[in-house]
């Protein structure tokens, strides 16, 4: 039987982890560092299929997948965050930016809510940030509600080296006996190679 794919309704626990080494041998993650304010996420994959025409006909396809990863719109992205991801180091709390910017990868993960009111949890295993400056602002208005204005940032993933997987998802109303909610919960937000499996 096919399960019919549910509505989502909702979108939190934002977590990232740096890549502190990413080998044949294994991939080691830093500490998870969560991100408050999260509005949106939009992934940005794309995807075909090539023919290869041989023998008067079609002969081999094949089925691709690009442009991995996801744009995230989150309330703000904080300077400590702005820099962690930049790979700079912020001078007395005030964030530089310039060419000496180095590449830094992360893991991610955050959880999807289901019209059903479960969740559906995803990690990336790999990727950079990238976004544009987040110094901008509109003159205060006089009266009235302010609108709210929000930071944007891709996340754009690659394979990690360790076993060419660049992301892995799980739904809850699929927990094997023995594992619950809490026990998903905090394995999923704190360690990216954590499996939902009964001890």
């Amino acid at each position: 039987m096919t399960k019919k794919p549910l509505p989502t309704i909702g979108v939190d626990k934002y977590t990232f982890f740096e890549v502190e080494s990413d080998t044949a041998s294994g991939i080691v993650y830093g500490d998870p560092v969560h991100l408050k304010g999260l509005v949106e996420i939009s992934p940005t994959d794309a995807g075909g299929s090539d023919i290869f025409d041989a023998d008067n006909g079609a002969y081999e396809a094949s089925s691709y997948i690009e442009k991995i990863g996801h744009e995230i719109t989150n309330a703000d992205i904080p300077p400590e965050v702005d820099a962690v991801w930049r790979g700079i180091t912020a001078k007395n709390g005030v964030v530089e930016v310039g060419n000496d910017t180095k590449t830094v990868y992360f893991g991610v993960a955050w959880r999807v809510l289901k019209s059903d009111g479960t969740y559906r949890y995803v990690r990336y295993y790999k990727g950079t940030y990238a976004f544009a400056s987040n110094v901008g602002g509109k003159t205060k208005p006089s009266s009235g509600s302010p609108e709210n204005q929000t930071a944007k940032a891709t996340f754009s993933a690659v394979q990690r080296d360790y076993d060419g997987l660049y992301y892995g998802y799980f739904d809850e109303a699929d927990l094997p006996e023995g594992v619950t909610k809490d026990d998903l919960e905090e394995g999923w937000f704190s360690d990216l190679t954590y499996y939902p499996t009964a001890s």
